[in-house]
């Protein structure tokens, strides 16, 4: 019988010291950052349908890529005119067949493909000389 009530004595001292005597709680929070990145964007050349370097050809061309962000971000380019030395030939941007800039869907992420394209057209045969003309362009993802 002792054995028994000392371990009733025993089980009811280990049962209050695990019983609960405070509790707390906090939030836990984060701030994620606003990102985007654009992959794919490639080195293009502009190509014509018309006689090659004859007086009003058109040339164009175009290249993908891929712009990712995690909310909403304002796309711009900019780009000059294609160039030979001293030589230039006016040239014109758009991207998504559009201006040079968009934005995306608000409170919104987003992931996908677009498009920049370039035309350049020449003036007369003798207002550029003949052989390569390159130029660059910049594409700038920035919030809004």
């Amino acid at each position: 019988m002792k054995k028994l009530a000392l371990a009733t004595i025993i089980g009811a001292l280990a049962f209050n010291a695990q019983a609960e005597l405070d509790s707390d709680s906090a939030t836990v929070s984060m701030n994620v950052g606003l990102y985007a990145s654009i992959t794919g964007l490639d080195d293009f050349s502009l190509s014509t349908s018309d006689a090659d370097g004859s007086a009003g050809a058109t040339y164009s061309g175009s290249d993908d890529f891929n712009l990712e962000s995690n909310g909403q971000v304002r796309v711009s380019m900019s780009g000059g005119d294609l160039s030979n030395g001293s030589d230039s030939v006016s040239t014109s941007y758009a991207l998504d067949s559009g201006s040079t800039t968009f934005d995306t869907t608000a409170d919104s992420v987003h992931n996908s493909s677009h498009n920049v394209s370039a035309q350049a057209v020449l003036g007369a045969i003798s207002a550029q000389k003949a052989g390569a003309y390159s130029g660059s362009i910049t594409i700038t993802v920035a919030a809004i």
